[in-house]
């Protein structure tokens, strides 16, 4: 009840400010953007199971609170950026481990006088249930295990003449679930060290190609829940990827990036599949109309697994997205993505190799190769009332198909990997 007093005072007081304030409040250099997120939502399937599992369909609903602070002190051509959020969480039926999240964002640049610069950025959560963060590709679906995530990135650019720059970039990715006092946890947590070398090619003031080689070396996190997964636990691994490709903007209406390459995943401590193959990403961009935007997601990425004996997924997909501000107050935007998530090794009841069956799921089901086909549609109107103040009113709909069934000894047909769900939301926003 304390931190919801606190968070009322906050609200208050950022309404008081949002009345007089413009763009920000400016403090000496420094300008500060407060700001309060208030977001209900009801879902008919929480868990994201198919109606036949125990726990499927469960429908419940829940409501956060997000108050932000966010800072900037601009310096010419250089900057810092931080944004500190706070999140409270409840459910009205469901009894969640734990009600408070905490998000940090820092970023910042420095500016040489020969047009290179140096950049420092930092991601930090500590969350529950947000399984994007440590999962982005969409393998684990539901989450009630606290986690520490920090994803920290270094690196430099630096102008070689008028048309190439080399960049240089080390970055440091790691998950924990050693705070979490729940029985189970939805991954497992890891250890990244990444180094990426970038050429530019600048063959026009708007746009370049694109040369990089990224390097990843991963390890787990040994945990003592890390049974609860029933996989195998020796997923050490090395990556290497190759991408070229362009970045920039073409006649003022396409803007974006777009990559292609190799990528070769070697795990070092066990006999299961590795990863050679083929990985893009492009994100790009198009402006319609003054007021009409589209963007586009197409992607094809290998990823750490932890279901069953797979060392890792491939997930490819698309997704568009477009945004029409109707008039100076009210908008509408609507999405649709489509992924294919593939599995290389057939599911085993012997996990481990130890001569028992670590899960009766793994028994009916041993021998099939997973291949989840996952379709979201969004839809959202909302209405700015004033430059601070937004509500808005969204639904989706997901539905995810997986190739994974049995049959029980009554006759039931499941599909464990399967669901669809129906979610409502509501959010209003005030501040910057």
């Amino acid at each position: 009840m304390r931190r919801l007093i606190w968070v009322g005072c906050l609200f208050l007081a950022v309404v008081g400010v949002a009345a007089y304030a413009g763009d920000g409040i400016p403090m000496g250099n420094a300008i500060f953007y407060p700001s309060v997120e208030a977001v209900y939502t009801h879902t008919d399937n929480l868990f994201l199971l198919d109606k036949n599992e125990p726990g499927g369909e469960f429908s419940d609903s829940f409501w956060l609170i997000r108050p932000t602070l966010g800072f900037e002190l601009p310096m010419k051509e250089s900057y810092v950026k931080f944004n500190l959020s706070y999140q409270y969480k409840d459910y009205d039926k469901y009894q969640i481990s734990t009600h408070d999240a905490w998000f940090a964002d820092f970023d910042s640049k420095w500016a040489f006088s020969n047009g290179g610069d140096i950049y420092f950025r930092n991601h930090y959560v500590r969350g529950v249930t947000e399984v994007n963060q440590f999962d982005p590709n969409y393998e684990a679906t539901f989450g009630n295990a606290r986690f520490d995530h920090d994803y920290a990135q270094l690196g430099v650019e630096l102008p070689i003449n008028k048309l190439n720059t080399l960049g240089i970039e080390a970055g440091y990715n790691y998950v924990d679930f050693s705070n979490s006092d729940e029985s189970y946890i939805p991954f497992y947590g890891y250890e990244q060290w990444m180094g990426t070398l970038r050429w530019k090619y600048h063959y026009s003031p708007e746009s370049s190609w694109i040369f990089e080689y990224n390097y990843t070396d991963s390890k787990p996190r040994s945990n003592a829940l890390d049974y609860t997964l029933m996989t195998t636990l020796d997923k050490k691994y090395t990556a290497n990827t190759f991408m070229f490709g362009w970045e920039g903007s073409l006649a003022h209406r396409l803007s974006g990036f777009a990559k292609a390459g190799f990528e070769e995943m070697r795990f070092d401590n066990n006999n299961y599949s590795d990863y050679s193959g083929f990985v893009a990403e492009a994100g790009l961009g198009m402006q319609f109309a003054e007021f009409v935007r589209g963007d586009l997601n197409i992607y094809r990425r290998a990823s750490q697994s932890a279901f069953n004996v797979n060392n890792y997924y491939t997930a490819t997909g698309a997704e568009f997205q477009i945004h029409h501000q109707v008039t100076k107050y009210f908008f509408w935007a609507a999405g649709y993505m489509y992924q294919e998530n593939r599995y290389p090794d057939a599911i085993k009841a012997d996990v481990n190799g130890d001569g028992f069956v670590d899960a009766l799921l793994y028994l009916w089901t041993a021998g099939q190769d997973r291949k989840d086909k996952i379709s979201r549609a969004r839809g959202e109107i909302g209405f700015h009332f004033t430059q601070q103040l937004s509500l808005r009113l969204n639904y989706q709909y997901e539905d995810r198909n997986s190739n994974v069934s049995y049959v029980d000894t009554l006759g039931i047909s499941h599909k464990p990997y399967s669901y669809t769900e129906n979610r409502f939301a509501f959010q209003m926003q005030l501040g910057w």
